[in-house]
């Protein structure tokens, strides 16, 4: 569950602009990856110093609580969990393309698993979260999330 939360709260992670603040999935409006399907999810992003604190709350697509808790430099850099997150050896890095866009990429044991990219629309009231990541049988699978601001 930790890259369906990860994915689809990078685009909200980054503070000091158009990323603060709640997000909440629009899963109508959403096509999940198989596997990654979600119910709902709450995303909020404050700041700290210089760092994005993210925090995310939902219910998978099986039913299960979805529950994290993580921080980033704003700038970007290496995600720190503090309540769950991925399994040892996974290692996820953000970074900032401009003002309305993030993108992340993720590694297990030191080979890329994952990709993701977020966009803020102009009028800052929708965030899309479009992502591509690998299953176990290296097939590639893509969805794309759809969050309007609180």
């Amino acid at each position: 569950m930790y890259a369906l939360a990860v994915v689809l709260s990078v685009g909200s992670l980054w503070a000091a602009d158009e990323f603060t603040g709640t997000w909440k999935l629009n899963p109508a409006k959403s096509k999940f990856a198989k596997g990654q399907e979600a119910k709902e999810l709450t995303v909020v992003v404050t700041e700290q110093g210089g760092n994005s604190m993210v925090g995310v709350k939902g219910v998978a697509g099986d039913g299960k609580a979805i529950s994290e808790k993580y921080s980033f430099p704003m700038k970007g850099g290496p995600v720190n969990y503090t309540e769950g997150g991925p399994p040892a050896g996974t290692s996820i890095v953000v970074k900032r393309v401009d003002a309305n866009t993030a993108e992340s990429t993720t590694t297990v044991s030191g080979k890329e698993a994952g990709t993701s990219r977020a966009v803020i629309s102009k009028d800052g009231k929708t965030l899309t979260m479009t992502r591509k990541r690998m299953d176990d049988k290296s097939n590639s699978l893509s969805g794309t999330e759809v969050y309007e601001r609180q």
